[in-house]
């Protein structure tokens, strides 16, 4: 018999909703797993922009299995984000991913998150162990002297170094609408400017959005929809901002730590949710940006080509219920 996580992602990728959960998977953060962990989550992660894509087959930049992601979340940019559906959407997206690296990757753990608070109260974000070129995920990107635009900047140490993407643009293009060839790559500033040399200036990388003050002020929300909207449009914006590069425009799942980070964002709401009944059931909004159309948990979220069934927003606002049974080690 299977065990009840594996159980629990299995129904996820088949539309259903389990009825309960014992043991729930338990998520660490990046600097509580062992080194063993850590390899072991990096591989997968590099097996999964190594396979084949399984969706869009007409679609000529989707070539790999992590494309199918990266370009689900491009797409439909203006539907998940700044709209009710941001957070569930979210999380039945870093869920799915993590079903896809134990599915097809060989996966056995579970998907790690990235407290960005800790870098921040300790005001060194550089330095942040996710960061680390041997057991985290490479550092800024750097100038390579050539011509092509697109490879001009690249991340060149870490586990992700030189890869080439087909999704999204390079540097300098990054914020560019459309697709072409470019290494990944990462800019990492502090929204100070340039430099003399035309370089940003990286400074405490606006620590004072994602530290403990800043999440105090969000956990102090009494609503869903003044919580959510602090939280995506503050910390977890200026994560997307600080890092730059491929983290910066729609195709942010590009960069690999686009799935720490949105478990954190995930991790900060179930937090949030404690658990209550109260706040379990507290989903306000509307569905689009020009906010005409009143949001439900009824409401299906979009997902393109990505699974046969849309999953429905109530199904998403319990980590422990519903097709979910995870955790996180400190809430």
């Amino acid at each position: 018999m299977l065990p009840r996580s594996i159980l629990a992602v299995f129904t996820l990728a088949a539309g259903a909703a389990a009825s309960f959960c014992r043991n729930p998977t338990v998520r660490k953060e990046w600097r509580e797993l062992t080194t063993t962990e850590k390899a072991e989550y990096i591989r997968a992660a590099v097996c999964l922009r190594k396979l084949p894509k399984a969706r869009y087959p007409g679609i000529d930049a989707v070539t790999t299995r992590m494309d199918d992601l990266v370009y689900t979340h491009n797409t439909l940019n203006t539907d998940i984000h700044f709209v009710a559906n941001f957070l569930p959407w979210h999380r039945w997206f870093v869920q799915l991913h993590e079903y896809m690296l134990r599915s097809e990757c060989g996966f056995t753990g579970a998907q790690p998150y990235w407290d960005w608070t800790i870098d921040g109260d300790a005001r060194d974000m550089p330095n942040s162990p996710v960061f680390d070129p041997v057991t985290g995920f490479g550092g800024d990107g750097k100038r390579t002297g050539r011509s092509e635009r697109g490879f001009q900047r690249c991340v060149v140490d870490g586990p992700f170094a030189n890869t080439n993407l087909t999704l999204g643009n390079g540097w300098p293009d990054v914020n560019l609408d459309g697709n072409s060839l470019h290494c990944f790559t990462r800019e990492f500033n502090g929204g100070l400017g340039l430099d003399e040399n035309g370089d940003d200036i990286i400074g405490d990388m606006q620590v004072g959005a994602y530290n403990s003050t800043t999440m105090a002020r969000v956990y102090a929300f009494g609503t869903f929809s003044g919580m959510a909207d602090i939280l995506e449009g503050l910390p977890h914006a200026q994560i997307h901002s600080i890092i730059f590069g491929d983290m910066g425009p729609a195709t942010s799942p590009n960069e690999p730590l686009f799935f720490l980070h949105h478990a954190n964002v995930d991790r900060v709401w179930a937090k949030w949710q404690g658990r209550n009944a109260t706040r379990l059931a507290d989903y306000t909004g509307f569905q689009d940006q020009n906010r005409t159309i009143s949001a439900s948990m009824n409401n299906t979220m979009p997902i393109l080509e990505l699974g046969k069934t849309k999953p429905i927003v109530k199904n998403y606002m319990d980590t422990q219920a519903g097709p979910l049974c995870y955790t996180y080690s400190s809430m």
